[in-house]
């Protein structure tokens, strides 16, 4: 099996990482990985690997059979991860499409509730586009290096739309054999939901205030803002027929608890460093979108939303 990663950041970097050690393993049946990157990072990847270093800070570097800027120029893959950010997703997904035989495994890896959909819109029909999230924290420390940070680096994924009935052998067994924690769900859809449940609402809050997560908690106003975006998400999801728990809003809550009380979120980092791109289309944009389109309403959302400074500004 050729596998194509697209997009060789944190999430990624860790899987190339992972797997390219495996490669020649009789009991793996993926033989061959190649990257689609660019920039500094690429030019590193193709000169020297790609060098992971795991939570313990032991060092793997992987050499790709093949890495480019243009999925053009790798053979055809037998399975695709895309691995991008969620400003950059419907860019790969038209730029991988021409490059896809009909029925192709897609994988889409990164923040969001509704990833596979849009994926699935982008390539019409060619693919069959699998929901599923990954939980870790992972970044480039410099190209051609991906440090995992933290996160178990497990792997959730399940039942396609556009196949009910495939099951991705070979991929699930790729995993395992690499050692990366993965788990397939007939029904992926309360998971995944569940952690956007707890990534949308406090990126947005810790974006805007510019609090981190404790400081969220601590603050009477903040914390109940936090609570209505998750209790107006949730009730997207309820109404789009997924199935969460009853008390799931609280559950997200407590699950916030449990960080450390300084931790950022990416999105934060984003919008305080005046990225001139970030994942407000992904958090937001979803949340605005999928309520207006449901009809749920979401006003905290929207006054969130609306205190973002446009891109690039700065908070």
């Amino acid at each position: 099996m050729h596998l194509m990663v697209i997009g060789a950041g944190g999430v990624g970097g860790y899987m190339v990482g992972r797997l390219g050690t495996v490669l020649a393993n009789p009991e793996c049946p993926l033989n061959e990985l190649s990257v689609v990157a660019r920039g500094a990072h690429l030019k590193a990847i193709q000169e020297h690997g790609l060098t992971y270093l795991d939570p313990y800070g032991k060092e793997t570097t992987v050499r790709p059979a093949a890495a480019a800027a243009d999925p053009a120029q790798l053979p055809r893959p037998d399975f695709v991860l895309l691995c991008v950010k969620g400003y950059d997703l419907e860019a790969a997904a038209d730029t991988i499409a021409p490059h896809l035989d009909t029925g192709t495994p897609v994988l889409p890896l990164l923040n969001g509730a509704d990833i596979d959909e849009r994926v699935r819109e982008r390539l019409s029909g060619r693919a069959v586009v699998f929901p599923g999230c990954i939980y870790i924290s992972a970044f480039i420390e410099k190209p051609g290096r991906v440090r995992h940070a933290g996160g178990p680096g497990s792997i959730l994924l399940g039942t396609s739309a556009d196949a009910p009935n495939h099951y991705p052998e070979q991929f699930l067994t790729a995993c395992r054999v690499a050692d990366i924690p993965i788990e397939w769900r007939e029904d992926p859809a309360p998971a995944i939901w569940e952690k956007f449940l707890f990534i949308a609402p406090f990126s947005l809050v810790t974006a805007v205030s510019g609090e981190p997560v404790g400081g969220v908690l601590e603050n009477e106003a903040l914390r109940a803002d936090v609570h209505a975006i998750i209790a107006e998400t949730a009730a997207i999801a309820r109404r789009k027929g997924v199935r969460l728990e009853d008390d799931i809003v609280e559950a997200v809550m407590e699950k916030a608890a449990g960080f450390p009380a300084g931790t950022r979120t990416s999105f934060q980092r984003d919008i305080a460093a005046g990225s001139a791109r970030d994942e407000r289309d992904i958090f937001a944009g979803t949340i605005l979108r999928l309520g207006k389109r449901h009809r749920v309403a979401t006003p905290v959302a929207e006054k969130y939303t609306q205190g973002l400074p446009s891109p690039g500004t700065g908070a």
